[in-house]
């Protein structure tokens, strides 16, 4: 769907948790096919066994066997995702869908916040792994989770402009 019309609108699952705050189940975003490599703070849609999943793109990683991979977190989630194979990612999302009001991913304030959500991501995951020897693990997963449910309704507004919804990109196909 993506190759032959370049762009599509695709709903987030009902039930998904994984980009709390920043998408819920019957959002939506609008994945463009990706220009390059990922970039940091980006949130890619990418094939995960038999469905698509969209997550934060923290970046690209070398692992002590060599093998290049791209390293992906979802907002709502205090723990990295498995290495994702380059070859699995199928689109960037250049808006999304949320409360119903389309919001731009792109442009320089957007940007700003989504090199600030990687680092964020990033930090709290190795606090996770650091608290998990001494059993806190699920304590600075709820710290992590406030955080971005006080900080992501006050920021978000600010850092990405209102965009108008996407002319017929295509089918909405969930995720």
């Amino acid at each position: 769907m993506l190759s032959e019309r370049g762009a599509a609108v695709v709903l987030i699952a009902a039930g998904d948790t994984s980009m709390r705050p920043h998408l819920e189940g019957g959002d939506a975003v609008l994945a463009v096919p990706t220009a390059g490599a990922p970039q940091r703070g980006d949130l890619l849609l990418y094939d995960q066994q038999d469905y698509w999943v969209v997550h934060r793109c923290l970046g690209r990683v070398k692992t002590k066997d060599g093998r290049v991979g791209i390293r992906t977190r979802g907002d709502g989630r205090n723990v990295l995702d498995p290495l994702l194979a380059p070859s699995l990612v199928r689109a960037r999302v250049a808006a999304l869908r949320r409360r119903g009001a389309w919001r731009s991913l792109d442009g320089f304030t957007a940007r700003a916040y989504a090199l600030l959500m990687a680092w964020h991501d990033v930090a709290w995951a190795a606090a996770g792994v650091a608290a998990r020897s001494v059993g806190l693990e699920s304590w600075v997963a709820s710290i992590d989770s406030l955080v971005l449910r006080v900080a992501v309704p006050v920021a978000f507004p600010l850092f990405h402009r209102r965009t108008a919804p996407p002319s017929a990109a295509g089918a909405e196909r969930p995720v």
